[in-house]
């Protein structure tokens, strides 16, 4: 038997190696619900966050803080990026996100959570703030460039323009005065392109926006152009801006009967603020706001490289009130990091596991042999059993304890891997490679530990 015939998933398919928010296909939504590999420090992350999410579904909350932090690769942006598909349960591939997670957890009281919390209407704004902030984070526009971004970010989710400001208020006061379809009917006729795709470059159409400003708003054209000529574009104030994202959930849940969340979820925000104070403070208010103005209808969830806890780069009482903040604090490890590969990656077939444990019966001594050496390190052996043979082959148990260390120093030092993380987004890959290079041979074959530095 070749190795290739081994798996019980083509060792050649497509795997996403690295977890970004913004990519939202179907098909790439689809693999991630359905490969994803829940361990046993996830099962105790998911029962720790649906206990206090689904406790404020009954009794209004201003405890509405979430903070994610892990190292490079822990899985914390797949797990905020988990969350959303689950809290939104949209449908993909035509099964309720939720159903993917059938089976996935023991605890069947936390699926059961889990499957109310999903039944509740909800909208999730997933995003990296740096992506969406980051233009704002250098000059003056520092001190609010993490409020810009959420003002953005929300624009957006309701069909603004959330880049421009100043645009996307002028639309939101359109749309309260229920003129948003009066309006882009008007300024297509008059410009002979769609509001939607020309707004970006509204600034060479003033004469067109001001006649459609005055045919759905009635305005005069001396107001029109004063709107168009002004340059006002700062950013809305936190306790204006809280006042719209209420007024809005608000609104969503009168008309879903009382039931709704909306959720910021914010991936990288621990890298983006670093040891800015301000920006950490601008986090802090706004949170507290919109714990206190919305009765749990908003959620803010963050991930972070740092524990909330461990961060000393806030000190004294700006950290005791960001820390009071977010309540609800999980810190992810890579330590399930091969329990996910053997899963993922290595899953056996069942003829392929009688032909391993016949394998290791036969070449156990000679398996002994390679891997022992006086003195060495009790975790480092090669295989502590046939069952470990069977789940880690063609791999050694060692490497998977050794490549994360690897990976961690050649980031540290290496001039071209700041990309590269070290937990199961890029062991992934870096498994799934080196295994590919040998898919050809028999099973008398391992794989080497320099395969991993191709």
């Amino acid at each position: 038997m070749v190795i290739r015939d081994l798996f019980s998933k083509d060792i050649n398919r497509s795997i996403n190696g690295v977890i970004k928010v913004s990519q939202s296909d179907e098909e790439s939504i689809q693999q991630e619900l359905s490969e994803y590999v829940v361990t046993r420090e996830l099962q105790r992350h998911f029962a720790y966050f649906f206990e206090n999410y689904e406790t404020a579904l009954d009794i209004p909350t201003d405890k509405i803080g979430v903070w994610i932090s892990g190292f490079f690769g822990s899985g914390k942006s797949h797990f905020l990026k988990m969350l959303s598909y689950l809290l939104a349960n949209k449908v993909v591939g035509g099964r309720a996100a939720i159903d993917y997670f059938d089976g996935k957890l023991e605890d069947e009281m936390v699926y059961s959570k889990m499957r109310r919390c999903a039944g509740v209407p909800t909208e999730a704004i997933l995003f990296n703030i740096d992506t969406k902030g980051g233009q704002w984070k250098e000059g003056d526009t520092a001190k609010t460039a993490l409020l810009r971004a959420f003002e953005r970010v929300f624009f957006e989710h309701l069909g603004f323009c959330g880049e421009d400001l100043k645009l996307a208020k002028l639309e939101m006061f359109i749309e309260s005065r229920g003129k948003t379809d009066e309006f882009r009917t008007t300024f297509e006729q008059v410009n002979g392109m769609p509001w939607v795709e020309s707004r970006e470059t509204y600034a060479y159409f003033e004469d067109d926006v001001v006649e459609a400003l005055q045919s759905a708003l009635g305005m005069s054209e001396a107001a029109a152009r004063n709107w168009f000529n002004g340059t006002e574009d700062d950013v809305i104030a936190v306790d204006s801006f809280v006042g719209m994202v209420g007024d809005y959930a608000a609104r969503r849940a009168d008309e879903e009967g009382g039931r709704f969340r909306l959720l910021f979820m914010v991936d990288e925000a621990g890298q983006f603020i670093g040891d800015d104070v301000s920006l950490m403070l601008s986090l802090q208010t706004l949170v507290e706001e919109i714990g206190a103005r919305c009765a749990g209808r908003v959620w803010v969830m963050v991930t972070s490289q740092e524990s909330i806890d461990g961060n000393q780069l806030i000190v004294g009482d700006d950290f005791s009130k960001i820390q009071g903040r977010f309540t609800t604090r999980l810190s992810l490890s890579s330590s399930s990091v091969d329990e996910v590969i053997k899963r993922r990656v290595l899953d056996k077939t069942q003829a392929a596991q009688l032909a391993l444990q016949d394998e290791y019966e036969d070449q156990s001594a000679v398996l002994r042999n390679l891997f022992s050496f006086e003195g060495s390190r009790g975790d480092l052996l090669g295989y502590e059993s046939e069952g470990d043979f069977v789940d880690s082959y063609p791999f050694v148990s060692y490497q998977f304890k050794v490549l994360p260390d690897v990976m961690t120093e050649i980031r540290k030092h290496g001039v071209k891997a700041k990309h590269m993380s070290t937990g199961e987004r890029s062991m992934l890959s870096a498994f799934q490679e080196s295994a590919q290079v040998v898919q050809g041979e028999q099973t008398t074959a391992l794989v080497p530990f320099w395969r991993f530095f191709s």
